[in-house]
């Protein structure tokens, strides 16, 4: 093709945006867009020349166009031809006429320029700068859902059938399962059924080959009880009143440390008069101090369960008129992890159910490092023979220690207390300025990674002592850090003081990295945890507002998109999911713990749910002691009162349920502002208020979660500090998966079996499994056709696969 000669000679070039890439802030600045004072558009004249010329060679070539579309219009009509010259002969002219811009359409600089930065939107009820766009939505079916959430797994329908027969009929407490089948469903969930077999052997070869050489270089010496109490925490002043029972029929008891009392199943206490057919339901312990971190022992079979408590003492947190008076930095070196056993009978059923023999100490663990921060056990379940288990112990010193915790024989019912001298495994942060060590997850029996508080993670060999990785994640100190085992082990999920969830690959890190879009602000520790069975990570909702009493959801494919599970009264403290179930626990600081199922809960958006609140617990100081007489000996550190038998509760956002009526209202405003429109002439249209403006796509009467979960339902609330539940964790052992322990800040540590029995229509027999665990029970591939029955409860499930 011909090209006209204008074109041959124009040159190109990139704007002035005010950036000068080549010279430094020194030597040059660049003047703001907003602060120029020219107010007339200037034109090169370099460039008004080369216009010129063009314009000019433009109408030579207009003339050779010309006598070719002569040529064209003898060919194919006068009047096409006369209709193309006229429309060339208009635009030489209007190029003529626009020599430049007039004042009123002058360039704006300020909206143009590439040097401003527009500000950040403070307020939390504006639309979020970033946001998820993607193919998963909240409203969104289940059977979609099973595809996106788990379709790198070709079994994932088969897999999802048997969770849905085990847990779909039960909403609020998981069910005491009784048949091998199904106990192998329940512990394996998305790897195969020898793994934990497998696991074990891997452990015990691990041991025996190179932790058996580090187990040596631990240094530990026996100690008696006088001098551990002496030595590792201060004796708390007084024993605890605690009111139990009825609601209406109460009773005052009083518990001394290392006391305990046996609860039935209905959550009042058993006394030794007590008829032994009372099913025990769990115990209620004082430690004596803060129990700061709790973890359960993996293990295998039938065989008491071993509880890790991380103590502090109540003078850590007291609060002081002088703060002279408070505890020095020197004082808070000693710390002590307590080691509680906790024995169980078999039922006629199979199943097992708490002793009603009070629970023992086992072991103290003392040492000099500081109060205990985090434990966290070995993930591997371990059996009555293995001699060594491995227990990870964070302290304030900002240094991660694996200590070798040898397993007591079942007959051994004496206390046995260590000074711990030197760990089996010491972990050090990089020696840089002010780094520490804030939190750590196992990975597998061999690796370990840890938040620093400098936002980064570190990923640990243990044998032989390394490091392997360290990734900058965060640009603040990392809050919590949650690792996917077994089935994800590598996918970590990190939660700073402040910035964004974060979800990375550590197999892939540079290239496998998301995160919620949402800002958020965790001064709280303990509101991650790894749902094993789902694949996915529940977490505060990601949000900077202080008194955010939301939880959520983050699959692993689809993270950037949370969902809601529940709002508590107060704000949520602790969060625990089962490793063998999908029930999550959680704590608050009302000194409630509640209850559901989350399978139940991430089913539907319309899905009716419902949740229980356990227990809630109430705390009360004692008198100062200058209001008491001098010579009265003080026997109480406070009163404690614990109500239960609480109805189910359905399971909504408050927020979120008000924004909903307000957009019926609206319609329904809407819908009579339109039948009377033409009535009232000359009167102007009224905006409805609290209108929520929609987000593309979203179904017609649905609510946007992301601006209902900014706020909370009603103002903040501030407790007892000892009122608090300070951390909740469900056992991880399948054969007592139902039993979960919460701790609370008044020194009480309550052990419960919270499972629902297997209904059967006649009296208990030696039967393993109750008669309803043959019936047939739905599965992920029925069909509802009745899209309304849908709406008012049911969950759709059809499949789309052929």
């Amino acid at each position: 093709m011909r090209l006209r000669q204008s074109n041959k000679k124009k040159r190109f070039g990139l704007p002035d945006y005010g950036l000068d890439l080549d010279n430094s802030d020194a030597d040059s600045a660049q003047p703001r867009a907003d602060s120029s004072d020219e107010d007339e558009f200037v034109v090169d004249a370099t460039a008004a020349d080369e216009e010129e010329a063009d314009e000019a060679q433009s109408e030579h070539s207009e003339q050779d166009d010309n006598n070719d579309d002569n040529d064209f219009s003898r060919r194919t009509g006068d009047s096409t031809g006369k209709a193309v010259k006229a429309a060339k002969t208009a635009k030489v002219k209007a190029k003529a006429k626009t020599p430049g811009r007039s004042k009123g359409d002058r360039f704006d600089k300020s909206e143009h320029a590439f040097t401003e930065v527009p500000p950040y939107p403070s307020d939390p009820g504006q639309r979020w700068t970033r946001s998820y766009l993607g193919p998963i939505k909240r409203w969104t079916r289940f059977y979609e859902l099973v595809d996106w959430w788990f379709g790198d797994k070709p079994d994932r329908r088969f897999v999802l059938d048997g969770f849905l027969k085990l847990w779909w009929q039960h909403d609020l407490i998981p069910p005491k399962l009784t048949s091998q089948p199904r106990l192998l469903i329940a512990q394996s969930g998305w790897m195969p059924n020898n793994f934990c077999d497998d696991q074990r052997s891997k452990f015990r070869k691990l041991y025996d080959d190179r932790f058996a050489h580090q187990f040596q270089q631990q240094i530990s010496t026996p100690i008696d009880k006088a001098a551990a109490s002496h030595w590792s925490i201060p004796q708390p002043r007084g024993g605890l009143d605690v009111l139990l029972g009825h609601v209406s029929d109460q009773k005052l008891y009083h518990i001394q440390q290392g006391e305990s009392i046996p609860l039935s199943d209905t959550g009042h206490p058993i006394g030794d008069e007590d008829d032994e057919a009372i099913v025990t339901g769990g115990w209620l312990v004082d430690v004596g101090g803060i129990p700061i971190s709790i973890a359960w022992a993996p293990s295998q079979g039938p065989v008491s369960q071993l509880l890790a408590i991380g103590i502090a003492p109540f003078s850590d947190q007291a609060y002081y008129q002088d703060l002279k008076d408070s505890p020095k930095e020197s004082e808070q070196k000693e710390g002590k992890v307590q080691i509680l056993r906790f024995e169980a009978v078999k039922g006629r059923r199979g199943i097992f159910r708490p002793s009603r023999r009070a629970p023992n100490i086992t072991q103290s663990l003392c040492f000099s490092w500081g109060r205990v921060s985090r434990i966290q056990w070995c993930p591997v379940p371990l059996a009555a023979e293995d001699a060594t288990r491995l227990l990870g112990v964070l302290c304030v010193d900002g240094k991660l220690r694996i200590i070798g915790v040898q397993n007591v024989s079942e007959q051994d019912s004496h206390e046995s207390f260590e000074e711990i001298k030197q760990p089996m495994i010491l972990l050090e942060p990089p020696k840089e300025y002010s780094i520490e060590i804030t939190c750590f997850a196992w990975i597998n029996m061999n690796r370990v990674a840890t938040g620093l508080s400098d936002g980064s993670v570190i990923v640990w060999s243990l044998s032989p002592l390394r490091i392997l990785q360290r990734h900058p994640i965060h640009s603040t100190a990392i809050m919590d850090i949650v690792s996917g085992y077994p089935s994800d082990p590598f996918l970590i999920s990190t939660v700073p003081i402040g910035g964004v969830l974060t979800l990375t690959d550590l197999s892939r890190p540079s290239a496998e990295t998301t995160y919620h879009p949402n800002m958020m602000v965790s001064l709280q520790p303990n509101l991650l945890s790894w749902s094993p069975h789902l694949r996915g990570f529940a977490s505060i909702w990601p949000s900077a507002f202080a008194g955010n009493p939301n939880l959520t959801f983050l699959p692993v494919r689809g993270f950037p998109l949370c969902r809601h599970l529940i709002t508590v009264t107060g704000q949520p403290t602790c969060i625990s999911i089962g490793p063998c179930h999908p029930y999550i626990l959680t704590g608050a600081t009302d000194g409630s713990i509640w209850v559901f199922n989350t399978l139940r809960k991430l089913s539907s958006h319309r899905e009716k749910t419902m949740k229980v609140k356990l227990f809630q617990h109430e705390f009360r100081t004692p008198p100062p002691l200058n209001t008491q007489n001098s010579g009265e000996e003080v026997t109480s550190r406070g009163v404690c009162r614990v109500l239960q038998g609480f109805l189910p509760e359905p399971n909504s956002h408050p927020t979120g349920v008000k924004m909903a009526e307000t957009q019926r209202l609206n319609r329904e405003r809407n819908m009579k502002e339109g039948q009377t429109k033409n009535k009232g002439k000359g009167k102007a249209s009224r905006k409805p208020a609290g209108t929520q403006s929609k987000t593309p796509g979203q179904p017609e009467g649905e609510v946007d979660e992301e601006a209902a979960m900014t706020t909370g339902p009603g103002p903040i609330v501030l407790y007892e500090p000892q009122t608090r539940i300070t951390t909740v964790a469900w056992n991880p052992n399948v054969e007592f998966s139902w039993w979960a322990a919460a701790a609370i800040g008044s020194g009480l540590v309550r052990v419960m079996d919270i499972g629902a029995e297997p209904y059967t229509k006649r009296p208990d027999k030696d039967v393993l499994e109750s008669d309803e665990e043959d019936e047939e029970e739905p599965d992920i591939d029925i069909a509802d056709d009745n899209d309304e029955d849908e709406e008012g409860g049911d969950v759709d499930m059809a499949s789309d696969e052929n």
